[in-house]
């Protein structure tokens, strides 16, 4: 069974590692505004993940955008 959740960028912050490059890190929440969410939560969802990705991906995430992720058993296990 899959469950369809909208997050929301809570915040997003960048960490500067030993090579001189960066690297970002992604907040997730969920989005209390969705009627998505009800779903899979009765009354207020409560939902928490972060996501360490590369700058030029991190540009594609602003802190408040939502986006809908779905989470699909590994079949493969």
């Amino acid at each position: 069974m899959a469950v369809t959740a909208k997050v929301m960028v809570q915040a997003k912050s960048e960490t500067a590692d030993s090579s001189g490059g960066s690297s970002f890190t992604l907040n997730f929440v969920a989005d209390y505004r969705s009627e998505l969410n009800k779903q899979w939560a009765k009354y207020t969802p409560s939902l928490n993940f972060s996501l360490n990705v590369l700058p030029e991906v991190a540009e594609n995430f602003k802190v408040g955008q939502s986006f809908t992720v779905t989470f699909t058993p590994d079949e493969s296990e």
